[in-house]
């Protein structure tokens, strides 16, 4: 299990890193893009394209990341109906709710990288099945990262447990 944590944690710290990267790109070519229009009366029509593909990438990845940490927005009236040993296995049933539907939607991506992968972009004329591929990518960090925290949680001690024991020790 140690071996896992340490993969999701390093996986976790390269897409921080790339966060930061798309975060970074959007930022230059947003103000490059403000300086030409209203200092020069001209402009880069690739930018706004670039800029619209990292921030799909950023949104993706990041949630690629937060799943793994449970921090994706939620309703939890459920979790809070239920007892305490029973809201370990509700939040984990809805951690598997999560991952066959991003395993689903990983089977679409790649489905539509290959009907797609051909076409190139408007303006930066690249394929298509590279701005597409970042989905099956992003998805399958996300399944990971799920796995991972569900893995964790099932070896987690119930906090009744815990205190049990600090009552007894």
């Amino acid at each position: 299990m140690e071996t896992l944590n340490r993969i999701s944690d390093w996986v976790n710290k390269a897409v921080g890193w790339l966060l930061v990267a798309l975060f970074s790109v959007m930022t230059v070519t947003y103000f490059s893009q403000i300086v030409l229009r209203y200092v020069f009366q001209t402009g880069l029509h690739w930018t706004e394209e670039l800029t619209r593909y990292c921030q799909v990438a950023l949104i993706m990845f990041g949630a690629a990341v937060l799943a793994g940490k449970n921090s994706h927005i939620n309703v939890s009236v459920l979790e809070a109906l239920v007892k305490p040993r029973i809201r370990k296995w509700v939040v984990i049933g809805q951690q598997l709710l999560t991952a066959a539907f991003f395993l689903i939607a990983t089977k679409i991506a790649f489905d539509v990288i290959l009907l797609t992968g051909t076409q190139l972009s408007t303006n930066m004329r690249i394929p298509m099945r590279f701005v597409y591929g970042m989905f099956p990518v992003a998805y399958t960090i996300l399944v990971f990262n799920v796995v991972v925290f569900i893995l964790n949680k099932i070896r987690e001690v119930p906090v009744e447990d815990v205190r049990e024991e600090t009552v007894a020790g």
